[in-house]
């Protein structure tokens, strides 16, 4: 059977927490229409959270694997996030066997060895081929999973809505409270240095 990997990742620009990234094997002519014929399946940001889970609940019927792989935050934080990106994938690529390999984005993966005539980057992949946009949809339910895990250990910075990403209450809790072990240093303190500061915010986030 030719079966085709795709791959993508959740939590790129987020200030807290892991990149999420998924790689998701399909038949190499799966199309969600002929599965699924009413299911709206577009890019994950722009599905809502009842959309994705529909979606979501197709992919683990359907796929022949899903895979993932974690990048934590100590590592982001020693090597950055473009490292974390480029690992994540080529480590997703090293370890599953499929006809090809496409990664959502302009990247160049590295020590792939024979598969690296048979993997792709393509932009906006994760917008017309079943595989990628799956695997965005896989990583984006489930790392918002784990910021929700994460929340209940730091319940100040609203990572059960905002996931790590820069919203108002996350920064404000980052003025008041500092920083967490989940925190990306870099990330933090660019968004910081950009954040003009209103005390007057805190009495509506807070």
């Amino acid at each position: 059977m030719k079966t085709i990997c795709g791959l993508d990742e959740a939590g790129r620009g987020a200030l807290a927490g892991p990149l999420y990234l998924a790689a998701v094997i399909f038949p190499f002519n799966f199309n969600f229409k002929k599965v699924a014929q009413n299911l709206k399946v577009k890019d994950s940001k722009e599905l809502t959270q009842k959309q994705r889970l529909a979606v979501y609940e197709i992919i683990q019927k359907y796929a022949l694997k899903i895979d993932r792989e974690i990048i934590g935050v100590e590592e982001i934080n020693k090597n950055g996030i473009n490292w974390a990106n480029i690992e994540g994938f080529r480590r997703l690529v090293e370890r599953n066997k499929a006809g090809c390999y496409i990664i959502d984005g302009r990247w160049r993966i590295p020590n792939l060895g024979k598969k690296t005539a048979c993997t792709s980057c393509v932009i906006k992949a994760d917008r017309n081929i079943p595989a990628v946009l799956a695997a965005g949809i896989v990583a984006k339910i489930e790392r918002d999973l784990l910021m929700k895990k994460l929340h209940l250990e730091f319940p100040l910075y609203g990572w059960e809505t905002n996931s790590g990403h820069g919203t108002l209450k996350h920064l404000l809790a980052l003025k008041k409270f500092g920083l967490s072990p989940y925190h990306r240093l870099q990330f933090v303190k660019t968004a910081l240095k950009n954040f003009k500061y209103n005390q007057t915010w805190q009495k509506i986030v807070f």
